[in-house]
């Protein structure tokens, strides 16, 4: 990933991310992290593609509605992006890190922070 029209390629990278998921596709999803790669949320680390996968079929079943990226921001080779979303009707901000290798998707976090409904 380059800093040339960066928001771009960020932007691109998330809604594809958004489309599989939504698909259920968690097969292809998982293809886009490399064979090493390690996902940290607070509740667990996923180490390599089989698990990241297997963490992508519990979150479905979280049944996820991804909203607005509300923020996203990259830098050569990390994305940070900021987006409204619910897991199981609950409002939440998703907030994360990908860090990029050769294409692929090698370190990410997500954070999901409760998200108060607005008035």
């Amino acid at each position: 990933m380059t800093t040339d029209n960066g928001t771009a390629i960020a932007a691109d990278f998330l809604s594809t991310q958004v489309q599989l998921l939504e698909a259920g596709d968690t097969a292809t999803l998982s293809l886009r992290y490399a064979p090493d790669a390690v996902f940290v949320r607070f509740d667990f680390v996923a180490y390599g593609r089989d698990a990241i996968k297997t963490m992508f079929d519990g979150y479905l079943k979280e049944n996820p509605e991804v909203g607005d990226v509300a923020g996203v921001k990259i830098t050569e080779d990390v994305l940070m992006y900021q987006a409204s979303e619910r897991l199981n009707g609950k409002l939440v901000w998703a907030v994360g890190t990908i860090y990029f290798e050769d294409g692929l998707v090698k370190r990410q976090t997500a954070a999901f922070i409760d998200r108060p409904l607005e008035s």
